[in-house]
This record gives C-alpha cells, structure tokens and sequence, in this order.
C-alpha cells in the first residue's frame, strides 16, 4: 500500500509558506491621500477680461495643480495645518486613496497547514517504524526457516550417504547382513541405556533434593521444640485455641450477666440496633454509659466502632473514649458537621450496596448542633430514625434533652421507635445507678412501655468492661 502521507507534508507545508509569505502580505494596508496644489489666479474679472482670466489660471494648473503628491492619510492629518503660514484649503485638492483589502487571515492558515504537515510527518514516520520492524522480523524468521531446513537436508543427506555406503560394503561383501544388524541392535541398546541413565540421574537428583528439604524440615521441627521447651511457650495453635475459649467464656459471662438483671432489659437495649439515645443533665455519666455499650457491641457482638463524634474527644472525656478504637475520630463543631453529613451518605451507601458487616457510631453533645447547622441535623435525625437498621449501623447518641430545638420539628413520633435512656445525678458530680427507658421497650404484645423505671449494675462502667477482656475480669457473683 503507498504511503500518500510524505506527498500530504510538503502539499501542507507549501500551503503554509504560501500562506505566510505571499498570501498574507497587503500590498498597502494603511490609507493614503493624493494632495494637489491648485492656487486661484488673482487675474479675475471684472478687473480683468474673462479670456485673460481663463489663460491666467491654465497656466497656474499648468505649472502646479498637474503633480500630485501622495502622503499617509494619518500623517496628512496631523500634520497639514502645523505649518505657520498655512496654504489656503480651496488652493488643495484632496484625493482619498483607501488602503488594499486585507490578506491577514492567510497568517492564521499558517500554523494550521504547519501542524497538519506535522501530524502527516509523524503518521508517515509511524508506519515506516512499523514497516521495517515487521520487515525485520521477517527476515529473522526467513534465516530460521532457512538454517533449520538446511540443517535437517544435512541431516538427511548424510543418513542417506552412510545407509549407501553400507549397502554397498554388503553387497561388495566387505560387511555382512548379520554384522550390520548386529551393529544397529548395539547402537539402539546403547540409546536405551543412554535413556536410563539420564532418567536416574534426574531421579537422583531429586532424591537428593527431597532429602534435603526432610532435614530441613526435622532440624527445624527439633529446633522449635527445644525453643518452646526453654522457653516454656505451648503450641501457637493450642495457645490460640485457649485465648479464644477464655474470651469466649469472658463473653458469656457478661451476656449472661446482662440477661439476668432486672429480666434482661439491659441486653435487650445492648443487642437490639435501634438508635439509643442518652439523656440527662451534667454529671450523668452518659458518656460513659455510651462507651461501655459500645464495648459490650465490640466485645460479645464483634461490631467494630467505625466513627467517634465528641467536642471533648481530646478533653475532659479523653480517658473513656481511648478505652474505644475507632477508624475515624471527630473532635471539633465543623468536623463534627462534616461527620454526620459524611454519614447520611455513608448510610445510602451501605443500603445500596446491602452490606452485612455492621459497625459503629457514637455521637456525643448533640444538643447544639442544630444551632450551627440546623438544615443538616434535621436529615441526620431522619436518617437517624429510618436508615441506621438497613445501613446496619448501631448508633448511640448523647443529647441533654428531647426538645424539638436539638431534634427538629414533626420528629416526635418517629423518636418512639429508638431507645431513651434518661440519667440521673444528684450533685452534678456522681451518677445515680437510677434510669428510665422513656422509650424503646415493648410489652409481650408488642406494646411500646414509656417511662419504665430500671437501674444499671454497679460493674455496668467503661472501665470495668473493658477490664473485664484485658485482664481484670468482673466478678459478677460479688
């Protein structure tokens, strides 16, 4: 196939010089004027006769008015009346002389045709590229084709010559049938075992190698038992195995434990993924109530904390919230509003991919939110009370009240279905054991309970839960 791509180049570059060089150039692209001077004889009538009058002025034009001089209309502008004795304006006759039309667009042409001749040029380089790589290879797999076959003719021609030759020394008598068959049958014998030995020598080799690895395997064997031996450590798997089954019993000691106050209410809330929210003046330990929640979720339910919100993350509350872990932390009014944004997102999100894993949110001083932005609480509280059970997020709020100032208008009836745990203090200082589940609990029919009067376990503390997995478990018999 032609390449038509070199003759497209110089036809692009051509167009280009053109364009610069000749079709862009005006030939007078600026205004001029043709200026004459025809003075006006002073021989007129009736001083004098109309005959010598008319040859008076003849001459004058003669002499003067027939040269014009031809100036740029802009310097003829400014400059025809600088002079200090200015020539009379009916002595001059004043020829306009527009400039040429103007060829400038060609210079726009220009660096079009240039950069289309230089795509042209670089396609043409690419298929030239591409043609002798190909060509090359070509030739590279001609030479193989070449040298196997003249190999394998070589080959051929000498099994051929030498299969003549004993033809001929049988036929001439110099060898006999019997001695070249006996010589064949030595030769096959002599591959065979050629054959065998090879295969043992691999097999060898790979014996070898298997008893390498064996040792290997027993001296480290060995090793690791004298290790564990010195150094008194079990097996890892038995080890593991008896971490798991003390957690494990750890764990059912607290569910029961749970279960067994006050006809398990307090299960009921830990377990159910219903929002909770806490309430109650300064002083009532609901940030510490919320903790240990959370780390009853973590411990017996394994619902990691995905999200911590509290103005006093790094402050007066940081002791119970490091108990916690979570991936991300929210600790000031504008992260804490970035936060909850992020999380109605999150919610859709997870609802629309029907995650499994459950997770994590705890928000603490919700109360004067609403005041920064009470556009966004008012959908975090709808998402709130419609979305956490699909989103499979287990939320726990902290708020120092029910208003409709902190939860927006026409949310009363939606804030039945979550948990209102309502705290109580006496000083401010220490909270009551008191609490009341405004909302929340059900009957045996189904019935929402209001304002049920319950106590939480002196143990039920941030602290001691997680004491309880890390070394100090609870007795809960005391």
């Amino acid at each position: 196939m032609k390449n038509p791509y070199a003759g497209l180049t110089v036809l692009w570059l051509t167009v280009a010089l053109g364009s610069s060089m000749f079709l862009g150039q005006s030939k007078r692209p600026y205004d001029i004027v043709g200026v004459r001077f025809c003075p006006k004889t002073a021989n007129r009538s009736p001083n004098y006769g109309s005959e010598f009058s008319q040859r008076s002025q003849q001459k004058l034009d003669k002499k003067y008015c027939r040269y014009e001089r031809k100036l740029l209309k802009e310097v003829w502008e400014q400059k025809q009346f600088e002079a200090s004795i200015p020539l009379p304006e009916a002595s001059l006759i004043i020829r306009d002389i527009p400039a040429s039309s103007s060829t400038a667009i060609w210079f726009l042409v220009s660096p079009i045709a240039s950069g289309i001749a230089y795509l042209c040029w670089a396609k043409k380089s690419e298929i030239n590229s591409e043609s002798a790589h190909y060509e090359l290879e070509g030739y590279k797999t001609q030479i193989k084709l070449v040298g196997v076959s003249a190999r394998n003719e070589r080959d051929f021609k000498a099994q051929t010559i030498n299969s003549n030759w004993d033809n001929q020394r049988v036929k001439s008598g110099f060898i006999s049938v019997e001695a070249m068959q006996d010589k064949l049958k030595r030769q096959t014998e002599l591959q065979d075992k050629t054959h065998d030995s090879a295969l043992k020598q691999f097999a060898t080799a790979d014996s070898e190698m298997d008893k390498k690895i064996a040792e290997n395997l027993r001296d480290k064997h060995k090793a690791d038992k004298e290790s564990q031996k010195v150094l008194g450590i079990k097996n890892k798997d038995e080890h593991i195995a008896t971490e798991e089954s003390k957690n494990r019993e750890l764990v059912n000691q607290l569910v029961e434990a749970l279960k067994q106050h006050e006809d398990g209410w307090l299960w009921t809330v830990v377990d159910a993924i219903k929002p909770i929210w806490l309430v109650g003046d300064m002083g009532t330990g609901k940030t510490n109530t919320s903790v240990a929640i959370g780390l009853i979720r973590k411990y017996c339910l394994d619902i990691p904390v995905f999200r911590i919100a509290d103005r006093h993350l790094n402050g007066e509350n940081s002791e119970v919230w490091n108990l916690l872990e979570a991936q991300l932390k929210a600790d000031n009014d504008s992260a804490i509003l970035e936060a909850i944004q992020d999380v109605i997102e999150r919610r859709e999100d997870r609802i629309n991919s029907k995650v499994e894993d459950p997770e994590q949110f705890l928000l603490d001083e919700f109360t004067q939110l609403a005041k920064l932005d009470k556009e966004s609480v008012e959908r975090f509280v709808s998402s709130t009370f419609s979305d956490t059970r699909k989103a499979k997020e287990y939320f726990i709020g902290v708020t120092h009240n029910l208003t409709n100032a902190a939860f927006g208008d026409g949310t009363a009836e939606m804030r039945k279905g979550a948990f209102y745990l309502q705290k109580f203090t006496l000083d401010n200082k220490k909270p009551l054991p008191r609490i009341v589940v405004k909302t929340g609990l059900k009957d045996v029919c189904g019935n929402n309970l209001e304002d049920i009067e319950k106590t939480l376990p002196a143990w039920f503390r941030a602290e001691t839960i997680y004491g309880h997995f890390n070394g100090k478990p609870i007795q809960f018999e005391d």
